[in-house]
């Protein structure tokens, strides 16, 4: 689910180019000439990562080389040019991951009954894409073309989003899911311990939490919103990071220390309180 994904080692490498480009860019301010020897070295590590890309995970790495081949403008020779090429490949790199996060936004608030009609999202309901309609002999059909990652997700959202879906938060494990019933559902169908479900573990956990008066799930949601406020803050490249602050790779490894740490404890395998400590601790 992509809502779901860990973008690593993806994350960590495109904080490499960040800094790169963020050091190119010092440049730009100060009116300087951009050192071609760290552009081209910048312009190498995006062309070994979209390699890689191409080869883990093909769908990312072929909209990527392609968003890349179609946006970032070609070598006009002048001074300029490193410092508008710089800022062009981070946009397009960082953009899969920032959608992510407008992606569990979406759901947070459809789970919770927000409107999703508002200036919050007030550009994202709408895609361009280029459609070819093909007639294969017994009908019509309708073929969508994509040249960017954050493109085809989007497309996927909006066909989610057109459908009505009703999207609950598993009380149990933390995941939204999609109900089987309009009746309320509290716990999704994944498996999570000895073969049962959340649907079937979920009771019991609840009332141990009770009693014990804390809640790892609920401490895990709230912690995640929380570290992409401190991402959200270092997003800017003009900016100096302050220590507050979270690059992509360090929110993407706190993510699967979290992960991993609420799995845990639900399964039986971690106490309640290391549980809160790894997932308090960015």
């Amino acid at each position: 689910m992509f809502s779901e994904l860990i973008f690593e080692p993806y994350a960590a490498v495109v904080d490499l180019i960040r800094s790169q480009a963020r050091t190119i860019l010092m440049y730009d301010d100060h009116g300087g000439l951009a050192n071609m020897t760290l552009f081209q070295f910048m312009l190498d590590t995006v062309e070994d990562l979209v390699s890689t890309l191409e080869q883990e995970n093909p769908l990312h790495g072929t909209l990527l080389r392609a968003q890349l081949e179609d946006e970032v403008p070609p070598d006009d020779g002048t001074a300029m040019y490193p410092f508008r090429a710089s800022k062009k490949i981070l946009t397009i790199l960082v953009g899969v991951m920032q959608f992510q996060f407008v992606v569990n936004e979406v759901l947070h608030d459809i789970q919770t009954g927000e409107s999703l009609i508002s200036d919050k999202y007030d550009t994202l309901w709408e895609v361009p894409m280029r459609s070819i309609l093909r007639w294969d002999g017994d009908g019509l059909t309708t073929q969508y073309h994509f040249r960017s990652a954050v493109d085809y997700y989007h497309f996927l959202l909006l066909q989610f989003v057109s459908g009505h879906p009703a999207v609950a938060w598993c009380h149990c494990c933390g995941r939204y899911f999609i109900p089987k019933t309009k009746k309320k559902t509290l716990y999704c169908d994944r498996i999570l311990k000895d073969g049962k479900t959340c649907k079937e573990w979920g009771p019991v956990l609840k009332h141990r939490q009770k009693v014990a008066q804390i809640s790892v799930v609920e401490e895990f949601d709230r912690a995640k919103r929380r570290m992409y406020k401190r991402y959200e803050r270092a997003e800017f490249l003009n900016k100096e990071p302050s220590e507050k602050d979270l690059s992509y790779e360090e929110y993407y490894q706190w993510l699967d220390r979290a992960v991993r740490a609420r799995d845990d404890y639900l399964a039986g395998k971690l106490p309640a309180e290391e549980a809160l400590k790894t997932i308090q601790t960015p």
